[in-house]
């Protein structure tokens, strides 16, 4: 069901799909820390390019969150970048076509690829995205990339199906909070309807992106709620957790997602920061906003990006000073 047939966005996708038609080789690749948008969209477009005998590999390098392993379907494209096959960097692909990243550098060691082909295609919705590719499809008023990846499947000819609907519907759905975030559109509702006309089953799908928790993320929430600080009379609010801490709590980097929110939802709070500890002095930050800041701003003076309302960056620095870092960059805005 086609949704756009005019229009800037309808040219440019029609241009894309051209592009991939005529190319034989070809790369899909998702940013790490990867979330349902980036793995929805990536798998949607490598079935669907499989389903026009193309020769795709999806290449990533963490494994799936276990949230997101309902993604996980019967097709061979999937490739996991390791020390063992570290040489699927100096191959060479017809088309390189990089989903839901705003930066190269989020692509981690599979940045390199980047220089393997003479096609590179950049599809985003990222507002902090600079357009790095030699084709780019960037539309920042979208709910989800994978909105986009909906339209470009539709104009490549290809048919959905119960996996692509999937893949489609996870992206949407995630990226919107379950359809509750500002972001979310009449346009998203109508295509993630069209998604349900498979067997989607979300209830079930609510459970496992929303609900489902482990108990170390039991354990890291209870941490959080306890530490959390309220800053600039209610206005922001930040909670650090150290490496030692999450190791303490039982917890891994997945339990951490979406613990930015606890802040987020303490009445009064316009913006809320979540840094996590990955290595000794570098710490992963969550920014999110009830609209009245845009944190992908704030994101942006640390190198990350993002949204208005929810943007990532990462931070150097003591575990002690990360605080009035970030106190510091937001009072400065």
């Amino acid at each position: 069901m086609k949704f756009l047939d005019s229009g800037p966005m309808a040219g440019q996708i029609s241009h894309i799909a051209g592009l991939l038609k005529s190319k034989e080789t070809i790369a899909v690749l998702t940013h790490n820390t990867a979330d349902g948008d980036t793995l929805g969209t990536g798998i949607a477009l490598s079935i669907a390019l499989q389903s026009l005998q193309k020769n795709v590999s999806l290449i990533y390098e963490e494994e799936f969150p276990d949230n997101m392993s309902v993604l996980r379907t019967e097709h061979d494209f999937y490739l996991l970048l390791t020390e063992n096959n570290a040489d699927i960097v100096n191959r060479e692909w017809d088309a390189i076509v990089a989903v839901d990243t705003a930066d190269p550098k989020l692509l981690g060691k599979r940045e390199q690829l980047l220089k393997r082909t003479g096609c590179l295609i950049n599809i985003d919705h990222h507002i902090s995205n600079f357009s790095y590719g030699h084709h780019n499809l960037i539309d920042v008023n979208v709910s989800a990339t994978a909105e986009i990846m909906y339209h470009l499947i539709v104009e490549l000819g290809v048919q959905l199906d119960n996996d692509i609907a999937l893949a489609i519907y996870t992206g949407i759905s995630t990226d919107t909070g379950g359809f509750s975030y500002s972001n979310t559109t009449g346009m998203c509702h109508k295509i993630a309807a069209r998604t349900l006309d498979f067997n989607i089953d979300v209830a079930y799908l609510r459970y496992k992106f929303f609900d489902a928790i482990s108990l170390g993320k039991l354990h890291c929430h209870g941490y959080v709620a306890n530490t959390l600080t309220i800053h600039d009379d209610g206005k922001y609010a930040i909670a650090v957790v150290s490496a030692e801490t999450l190791a303490e709590l039982g917890a891994s980097e997945e339990d951490c997602e979406g613990l930015v929110n606890i802040g987020r939802n303490v009445c009064g709070v316009e913006a809320s920061f979540f840094a996590r500890e990955v290595r000794p002095g570098e710490f992963r930050i969550n920014l999110r906003s009830r609209g009245n800041i845009d944190v992908s701003k704030i994101a942006r003076k640390f190198d990350g990006g993002g949204h208005k309302t929810a943007a990532g960056c990462i931070l150097y620095a003591a575990p002690s000073d990360v605080r009035s870092i970030l106190l510091e960059a937001i009072r400065n805005e």
